[in-house]
């Protein structure tokens, strides 16, 4: 099965992120494309995508998690032996799925704020790492992938805004004097990273490139407690394996933000 070369765990080590070049082949590729493409139709036809006057072409293309739940496919992939068989030569340890993302990234869409996956995973003890496989062609006028090197080590920050307000996700600063990597990917590459490390995505400014991707993430098998799917988790089996929930899995936000929505919501 694959496992990191030394240069790639090296970039691993130094930068908090690493690419997998040509991790799946053309025709894998393709056959997850068509997968897409019949997702894609699923959910205008139930209307969970429907469209948006002020985001005509981006509000019909949103993300979409967790469709391994209901897609064989997907969940097939999700459980490909090669993404198992590298994050556990990075964890030492036996991985579990803990849960997947579908990224159409349209024309137009807007960026994706720098954020921390497990802020919203909510993993304890230990972290999250993602296996993002690029679909497409990615580059930073389509809206490849941003990280911040060095961050991958940093305790879980409180963004300045929450998801549950921001179509596209928290919002975490950057820090003063760290550096920002704009990290192109071809068809096929799969980008390793942990729940720790500052990353988001570029806007797509084309008119008529998607940027699409598969992310699954993982977590070890000693982990503890969970927020998302904390009882459906899966091992390289696909079996079912359940944990605790996690329920004081997040910061509070930043106090400007606090003082904010003290704002909005006190009497007039």
């Amino acid at each position: 099965m694959r496992r990191l070369h030394a240069e790639e765990r090296a970039h691993l080590d130094e930068k908090g992120y690493v690419v997998i070049k040509g991790l799946y082949s053309e025709d894998e590729v393709r056959d997850i494309r068509h997968e897409f493409e019949k997702e894609w139709m699923d959910l205008i036809r139930d209307q969970t995508f429907t469209q948006e006057k002020a985001r005509p072409l981006t509000s019909l293309f949103y993300p979409v998690r967790d469709r391994h739940l209901v897609n064989e496919r997907l969940k097939k992939l999700m459980l490909d032996p090669r993404n198992f068989s590298l994050i556990e030569d990075i964890l030492g340890e036996e991985p579990l799925a803990v849960g997947t993302g579908c990224f159409y990234k349209a024309p137009g869409a807007e960026v994706l704020p720098f954020h921390q996956d497990n802020y919203d995973i909510g993993v304890t003890p230990g972290t999250t790492w993602a296996v993002w496989i690029s679909l497409d062609e990615a580059t930073k006028e389509n809206g490849a992938l941003r990280f911040v090197p060095g961050t991958q080590q940093m305790e879980l920050q409180p963004p300045r805004l929450p998801a549950h307000i921001s179509t596209y996700g928290q919002a975490v600063r950057v820090p003063k004097g760290y550096v920002i990597d704009d990290v192109p990917t071809s068809p096929g590459d799969a980008v390793l990273f942990n729940g720790q490390i500052l990353h988001g995505s570029n806007a797509n400014q084309t008119s008529y490139q998607f940027r699409r991707a598969f992310v699954t993430h993982f977590t070890s098998i000693e982990v503890k407690k969970v927020f998302v799917h904390y009882n459906s988790l899966f091992n390289r089996h696909g079996e079912i394996v359940k944990r605790k929930l996690n329920k004081a899995h997040k910061l509070q936000f930043e106090k400007p933000f606090l003082r904010q929505q003290d704002r909005s919501t006190s009497s007039p």
